[in-house]
Formats: C-alpha cells, structure tokens, sequence
C-alpha cells in the first residue's frame, strides 16, 4: 500500500483501554511502512491496554495523555474501532476537546467503527462533516474519513493519506 503522504507526519492514535487490537496493530505496521511517526495518545498515562475480542491483549506505551495533548502538534487523528474505549473516550472532556480541534481547524481525522459515535459527543452548533452510516460505507467528508468496520485492505488509511497535503505540502504539526 503506498501512504507517501504519510511519510514524515505526526499522527495522533487516540485511545483509551480497550481499543481493538487488530485496528490498531494494522494501523501501526501501514504507518511504520510509510515512515510515519505514530503517536499514542491516551487517557492513561503510562500504559493503555488492547482488547483482543475475547479478552484483554498488549499493553501499549502511551506517547502523551489526552490532557496535555494540543492538535497543532500533530498532522492527523486517527481513532481506532473498539466499543470499550469508544465508551470511555465518550464521557471525556479532553478527548472530544482535541476531536472538536481538529475538526474545526479541518485537519485530517480517520474515525474507524465504533469511534464514529464520538462526533455525536461533540456536536453543538459546528457544522461537523457527514459519516458512514451503513455496513462498511467509507465516507470522506472535507477532511474527516468514517468507515463503519475497519477494511482489511485500510481503504480508510488510503483515503486519510490523500488528505494528509497542504496547499504547500508541508505538515499541519507546528
């Protein structure tokens, strides 16, 4: 898969424990291969814990806590599929603080399944752009990509990585 635009970006993964492993795991190997620098993003501090589908997986390092992180640092948002951290990530005011962020400054934002759930979190009176709502739909909405179930072939990476240019090319990230 060729992600060319990704190369060099920052992008934020925002998580909290119980993301699904297998999104995240394809997201992490398509970004090393494309040589962009992943950022774990997380509401725990430290380590934040995968869930595998039938159970509890990995534990990851989380690069930067949701309360600390700024969306200027960054060049996109990626938020991985997962009902269980979907549900934390609804009830916290940083994380739709920094979703709301990037979504007003029209910054790239992948949101994969269950994640979609987050712009109805947010909504007030913005005019936030329209996603998936029917069984693995990819929508891409100005900047903001939705797809309803994670693709095997990360169709929503390919549609992220073509947004991820400026008029000059350069990154988003301060």
């Amino acid at each position: 898969m060729q992600l060319s635009n990704i190369s060099e970006k920052t992008i934020a993964i925002m998580v909290a424990s119980g993301f699904d492993e297998t999104a995240f795991i394809a997201i992490q190997r398509a970004m090393m291969t494309a040589g962009g620098k992943l950022k774990v993003v997380s509401r725990e501090a430290g380590l934040t814990n995968a869930w595998s589908g039938i159970g509890w997986g990995i534990s990851y390092p989380a690069d930067a806590t949701l309360s600390t992180t700024l969306a200027v640092d960054y060049d996109a948002l990626i938020i991985p599929s997962g009902s269980r951290h979907i549900e934390s990530l609804k009830t916290e005011a940083h994380a739709k603080r920094v979703l709301r962020a990037f979504l007003r400054e029209d910054m790239p934002v992948l949101l994969q399944g269950e994640a979609i759930a987050l712009i109805d979190s947010i909504k007030g009176d913005d005019d936030f752009p329209r996603v998936s709502s029917s069984d693995k739909d990819l929508v891409v909405d100005r900047k903001l990509v939705t797809i309803t179930a994670p693709s095997e072939a990360l169709d929503e990476l390919k549609a992220l990585n073509d947004l991820m240019t400026t008029d000059a090319g350069e990154s988003f990230a301060a």
